[in-house]
């Protein structure tokens, strides 16, 4: 589970955002990927995050298209090393930490 690309089981789960390289694009604070290709985010309160809540998918190559706020298809490459995923595309770059699991999502 590490080096680039991704795939759709390492996704799913829930992630906290530690790193965006000072990023002017508003990441989401959390998203949750689920196994039926859709994401729930949340932002920091201030901005809408670019990703809010739509879906995304895990291309054969290991990147991810999500389906943004504003329903663009941006497409980031992927990298997982341990419990860090990290999402680039051009000039941005965010990264995140697995969180464990919801309660009442077992």
């Amino acid at each position: 589970m590490s080096g680039t690309g991704v795939t759709l089981g390492e996704m799913v789960g829930r992630w906290a955002k530690i790193d965006d390289g000072g990023s002017t694009t508003p990441f989401p604070q959390e998203i949750e990927f689920f196994a039926d290709r859709t994401y729930r985010a949340v932002g920091d309160g201030v901005r809408r995050p670019v990703w809010d809540e739509a879906s995304f998918d895990v291309l054969r190559d290991g990147s991810v298209r999500i389906r943004t706020a504003d329903d663009r298809r941006e497409t980031y490459s992927a990298s997982l090393t341990g419990e860090l995923l990290t999402l680039s595309a051009g000039d941005d770059r965010v990264t995140f930490r697995r969180m464990p699991s919801r309660p009442d999502d077992r």
